[in-house]
């Protein structure tokens, strides 16, 4: 069973390759880690244990909340030498913060002749890198959307305080592309009617937080591909979108391992 996790999308796409295990182009998510107070999520954080939202935007993009952390902290994620933004929290509330972290994330798919998203994904988080010095970079929702980079003075000044203190002040309209920044921007505006406040120009985005896939093998139900007893499970597979799903995939595996053997 090969379960490689996102870091081993790349050599599970070479192993495919060596082994003329049909593959399809996947998709690639990219967007931004958002912070906000843990008073504006609170009715959210109460009541689910991970709030999961979804949305179509006017362009047709697909964009979605991911690895909710209340209380919790923004953190640098290494992918492969790419610096990228993700968030965790402590089960210890002592070690936690006053704010609420979740990633916006948009689905890109790719149609002929491109068939690289990973590669079109890193080289959007390798400019936020090389315009941050190798870091994070920090701007307040209310610089993105009048068009101006961050300062460290405005975040200052500002009702949200940073949890990732190394993260740079800059402009992530000069690193996301287009579509991907107006879906962002379309998502958190719709999102202020679930959790109002969210919208607001204090709070902060950093970028970029992507997620990476493999082409997805060709598999059968029971995620078997085409050589005998070999199979294929997770998200760096290409096959889920999530822990729970990846762990779902697991035990699928197992069960139809169980039942050969």
């Amino acid at each position: 069973m090969i379960a490689p996790g996102r870091d081993g999308s790349q050599w599970l796409s070479d192993i495919c390759q060596k082994f003329d295990i049909p593959t399809h182009a996947n998709r690639v998510d990219i967007g931004v880690r958002v912070e906000t107070n843990d008073e504006i999520m609170e009715e959210i954080n109460q009541h689910l244990y991970e709030g999961k939202f979804i949305y179509r935007t006017s362009m047709g993009t697909q964009v979605r909340t991911f690895c909710s952390n209340p209380s919790g902290h923004v953190v640098i994620e290494n992918h492969s030498g790419t610096i990228l933004a993700n968030g965790h929290a402590y089960n210890n509330s002592k070690l936690g913060s006053k704010n609420t972290n979740f990633a916006l994330l948009v689905s890109h798919n790719f149609t002929e002749p491109f068939n690289q998203p990973n590669e079109f994904a890193h080289g959007v988080s390798r400019l936020a890198n090389m315009l941050s010095n190798g870091a994070i970079i920090l701007q307040r929702y209310g610089d993105l959307k009048n068009g101006r980079r961050s300062t460290e003075k405005r975040i200052r000044e500002g009702f949200v305080i940073p949890t990732l203190k190394e993260a740079v002040p800059g402009d992530l309209g000069l690193v996301l592309p287009y579509k991907t920044m107006k879906s962002i921007m379309e998502m958190i505006e719709a999102l202020d009617h679930v959790t109002p406040g969210i919208a607001s120009e204090h709070t902060l985005f950093y970028g970029v937080e992507a997620k990476f896939y493999s082409a997805r093998p060709e598999v059968t139900k029971e995620f078997e591909t085409k050589v005998s007893g070999l199979y294929v499970g997770g998200d760096g597979a290409g096959i889920t979108r999530g822990l729970a799903q990846a762990g779902a995939s697991g035990i699928w595996i197992a069960r139809d391992i169980a039942k050969k053997f």
